[in-house]
C-alpha cells in the first residue's frame, strides 16, 4: 500500500492524527482487522476522494474576496470549522471536518493582503480535540465560542519537519531484510506502542504506531517464503484505529491541565 497523501511525499507522518468510525470497529493492537478494516486503502473516504475534495475546495477557497469570507465558504460548502490554529495577520488556519474526513485549511496573507495570498488545503494529521468529537459525534457544539490556539498546538504545517525528519529516521531504522520481531523490538526500542495491526497477511502486514505526538503507519511487504521484509514503508496515519486513540488520549489525559 502507498502512501496516500499527496502533500507528505515531500519527505513522505501525527500521528497524526482521524479517529475510527463507530459504524466499522477497527483491530486491537493483538488482533488484525481482515483486509484492514482501518487501513487508509479501505476506509470509508477514500485518499483519492479526500485528494479531489482538497481541490475542489482550493478552488472554491480562490473565489472568496476578503478574509471574513474564508469561514462563510467553507461552512456554505459543507464544512464545519472545528478548531482556529492560528489568527494571525499574515496566516489563518482553521480544521474542518465534512462527513468522516478532517482537513486543514492554510491562508497565507502576505504583506498585509486581505485576500490570501496563498491557499493550501491538506490531511488534517494533528487534531484538536474539537475536531476529535465532531468526528465522532456529528451532532457535537463547541460549549463556547471558537478562539484561536495561541500556540497552535495542533498546526500541521507548525509539526511536519519534526514529524518527516522521524519519519525517516523511521525508515533508516526498519530497514528491508528483517523479520517482524525485529521491527517490533526496534519500534520499542525508540519508545514507539504498536497500536493497532490493521493488516496481517503472509505477504503483508500494517501496523499503527504512537509515540507521544506522533503516530504513522508502518506497511511491510514479506517474502512469504522466508519471512523477511521486502519493503517497508513509513506513512501517514489518516484513519486512526481504536488502539490509536486511547494511546493519544492517555497520553493527553498526562498532560499537566
Amino acid at each position: 500500500m502507498k502512501d496516500l497523501n499527496k502533500h507528505f511525499l515531500v519527505a513522505a507522518i501525527a500521528s497524526m492524527c482521524t479517529t475510527a468510525w463507530a459504524a466499522n470497529p477497527p483491530a486491537t493492537p493483538t488482533d488484525s482487522s481482515p483486509h484492514g478494516s482501518t487501513s487508509d486503502s479501505s476506509a470509508a473516504v477514500t485518499p483519492q476522494a479526500m485528494d479531489d475534495e482538497k481541490d475542489r475546495l482550493e478552488s472554491k477557497l480562490k473565489g472568496v474576496q476578503n478574509r471574513a469570507g474564508y469561514a462563510k465558504e467553507l461552512q456554505n460548502s459543507g464544512y464545519r470549522i472545528s478548531a482556529i490554529n492560528a489568527d494571525k495577520p499574515d496566516y489563518l488556519e482553521y480544521e474542518v471536518v465534512k462527513g468522516n474526513a478532517s482537513y486543514e485549511v492554510q491562508l497565507d496573507f502576505n504583506g498585509g493582503a486581505s485576500k490570501a495570498t496563498a491557499i493550501d488545503v491538506t490531511s488534517n494529521n494533528w487534531r484538536a480535540d474539537s475536531t476529535e468529537k465532531m468526528l465522532k459525534d456529528p451532532q457535537y457544539k463547541a460549549p463556547a465560542a471558537m478562539v484561536a490556539d495561541p500556540d497552535s498546538r495542533y498546526s500541521d504545517r507548525h509539526l511536519m519537519k519534526a514529524w518527516n525528519d522521524e519519519k525517516d529516521q523511521l525508515e533508516k531504522i526498519l530497514a528491508p531484510k528483517q523479520t517482524l520481531d525485529a521491527y517490533k523490538k526496534a519500534l520499542k526500542q525508540r519508545g514507539y506502542e504498536i497500536t493497532s495491526v490493521n493488516d496481517r497477511e503472509a505477504d503483508y502486514v500494517e501496523y499503527e504506531i504512537v509515540k507521544g505526538d506522533n503516530s504513522y503507519e508502518v506497511q511491510i511487504d514479506l517474502d512469504p517464503t522466508s519471512k523477511l521484509a521486502k519493503k517497508v514503508d513509513v506513512t501517514s496515519n489518516l484513519w486512526d484505529a481504536e488502539g490509536t486513540d486511547r494511546a493519544k488520549d492517555a497520553k493527553v489525559a498526562k498532560q499537566p491541565g
